[in-house]
Parts: structure tokens; C-alpha cells; sequence
């Protein structure tokens, strides 16, 4: 991930306000000691170096003290038009972070959000794959060599764990246990888990660590290699995205999250162990996944019970 420079903010001169861009680096520092994960720092920053962008384009002050709700309002409509809208609802809770901060801070008698609300967000469940298209996504990479073995592992890995990427980039060597069959993950707010991954997976597993034992790199703890060493983050959602390609897919780690997800309630699984295993602590996420292909599911289960067969 970039660095984001942290550099002493501009001393602030009594009876102004401070420049957003002013702030920036002592938010992060907030947003590091808060230990929210890498991502949800790249998302407040993103959010937070667009919304500075709006201003100075449309001339608007950047003065903290000096933005109001309607700046804000302007911005939301303009990603509206160029967005969808559950990015637009990110931004919107990134920059509504960025004001609870700068009011815990006293940069701000009061957030310009106060009395506002998110974008509406349609009723748009996550796409999910089908079996038909994981398994010619596993089969671009049947080779023996080494990045067709760790590319089939990897694929194994997100297909049948669900796991989000950055648990699975930051998997070490001893994380896994392939004889009982589980991978120790640590996920947000640096909670660790235990999830289960079947054979198949296991085996596609143990066949990378044999050619990884051939890598320059072999000797550290990471187990995802690259060509220079450990896998990151952008590492993998590229070695994942050119494997999509291969089959037409537009794919990222998280659509296999989604498929995963989905996979598991198609099959009748717990709902209550779907949350433990993918690390949810609100059903609302619950929802949101389990609302992908959900008729897919009831016609299935329709089926299953043949009630209009039984007279």
C-alpha cells in the first residue's frame, strides 16, 4: 500500500479555520491508532482527496470551518451522475468520518452533516458466479509450474473460504493447517478466526508449497510468493483480475467473496456459522450477501419439497 506522508500539520492562526488537505495526515494518524484496516484507510483518503478536489475545482473554500452541508450536498449529486450509488453511500460514510473526527478534535463547533442523510442505495444484490464459470477459472491455470500452482491455490483459497484479500494476502506459512483442513485469518479491527477449507483446496495447496520450496524467496514467513518476494495486496488483486481476463470475466477477490457466500446458503448451510466464518458481526451483512440469487435459492428449495407433488 502507499504511504501516505505524515508531515506536522500547518499550525492553525487564531480565528481561522484549516485547509482539508491541512488535515489529512492527522487523520490518518487517528485512523492508524483507531487500528482500522488498510482498506478502510485507502477508502476515508480517497473519499477525502475527492471531495477537496470538488472544492477547488468549483472554487468553493476548503476552509473546515467554512463548508457547509450544501458543499457537501453538491458533491453527493455529482457522484450520483457519475457513480453508482452504493459508491456514492461509501464516500458519503468515509467524508461523514472525516467531520466526526474533525468535531472530536475541535477543528468544528459542529459536523455540516448533522442534519443530513446518505444517498439512497437500491435494492442491488452482489452478482455471484456460477459453477460453470469457476471451473473454467480453475482451469486457466492446470500447468505445473510455479504460478499455475499458486494461481490454483489462490483461486481454491477465495472460492472455498470466502475470505477477504487482504486475510489471505497477509496468510503466513503457519497459518495453515492442511491435515485438520482450517486457515487461521486475521480480519477487521485485528480479529483472528479459524475458517475451513475442503481437500481439493488442501491438495492445491500442498502442491504450491512443494515448487515454492524451489523460490529465492522460500525462506520467508508469507506464504503467497511473487516474482521478488511476498504477494501484496495489489499483487494479488492483479494475479486474480489477469485470470478473470483469461475467461472474460471482470473479476476482483471480493465477487468470489459474494459467490462464496452464496454457495454456502444454496446449500442449506447454518447461517449462524456463515457469519462466524466470514467474520461478520452484523446480520445486516447477512443480508446484503445472502440477497444474491436468493430466488436461484427458493426455487431450489421449492423443489426439494416437491409441495405441489404431493396430492
Amino acid at each position: 500500500m502507499r504511504q501516505v506522508p505524515i508531515t506536522s500539520p500547518r499550525v492553525k492562526q487564531e480565528g481561522s479555520g484549516v485547509n482539508i488537505d491541512d488535515l489529512a495526515s492527522s487523520w490518518v494518524l487517528s485512523i492508524r491508532a483507531a487500528n482500522r484496516s488498510p482498506r478502510t484507510e485507502r477508502s476515508y483518503l480517497e473519499a477525502l482527496r475527492l471531495f477537496a478536489a470538488f472544492l477547488r475545482e468549483r472554487g468553493m473554500p476548503q476552509d473546515v470551518t467554512a463548508i457547509t452541508g450544501e458543499y457537501i450536498r453538491e458533491w453527493m449529486a455529482d457522484l450520483l451522475k457519475n457513480w453508482r450509488p452504493a459508491t456514492a453511500a461509501n464516500r458519503y460514510r468515509s467524508i461523514q468520518a472525516f467531520w466526526k473526527w474533525c468535531v472530536e478534535e475541535g477543528e468544528v463547533g459542529e459536523s455540516p452533516m448533522m442534519r443530513m442523510k446518505p444517498p439512497h442505495v437500491p435494492d442491488e444484490p452482489p452478482p455471484v458466479l456460477s459453477d460453470a464459470q469457476l471451473m473454467a477459472l480453475l482451469g486457466t491455470c492446470k500447468g505445473a509450474d510455479f504460478e499455475s500452482r499458486r494461481d490454483h491455490a489462490l483461486l481454491r483459497m477465495f472460492i472455498d473460504s470466502g475470505a477477504r484479500l487482504n486475510e489471505v494476502t497477509s496468510l503466513t506459512l503457519d497459518d495453515v493447517d492442511l491435515q485438520a483442513g482450517v486457515v487461521r485469518v486475521v480480519g477487521k479491527g485485528s480479529r483472528p478466526r479459524f475458517v475451513p477449507i475442503g481437500a481439493k483446496t488442501a491438495k492445491a495447496i500442498d502442491r504450491y508449497l512443494r515448487v515454492r520450496m524451489r523460490h529465492p524467496a522460500a525462506g520467508t514467513s508469507g506464504l503467497w510468493l511473487g516474482h521478488k518476494g511476498a504477494l501484496t495486496d495489489s499483487g494479488m488483486f492483479q494475479v486474480i483480475q489477469r485470470r478473470g481476463k483469461e475467461v472474460g470475466l471482470d473479476l476482483h477477490p471480493h465477487l468470489l467473496r459474494h459467490t462464496a457466500a452464496h454457495r454456502w446458503l444454496a446449500a442449506d448451510g447454518s447461517e449462524g456459522d456463515l457469519m462466524g466464518i466470514m467474520g461478520w458481526r452484523s446480520r445486516q451483512m447477512l443480508a446484503r450477501y445472502g440477497a444474491s440469487a436468493a430466488q436461484e435459492r427458493a426455487i431450489a428449495a421449492h423443489k426439494r419439497m416437491g409441495l405441489g407433488d404431493r396430492f
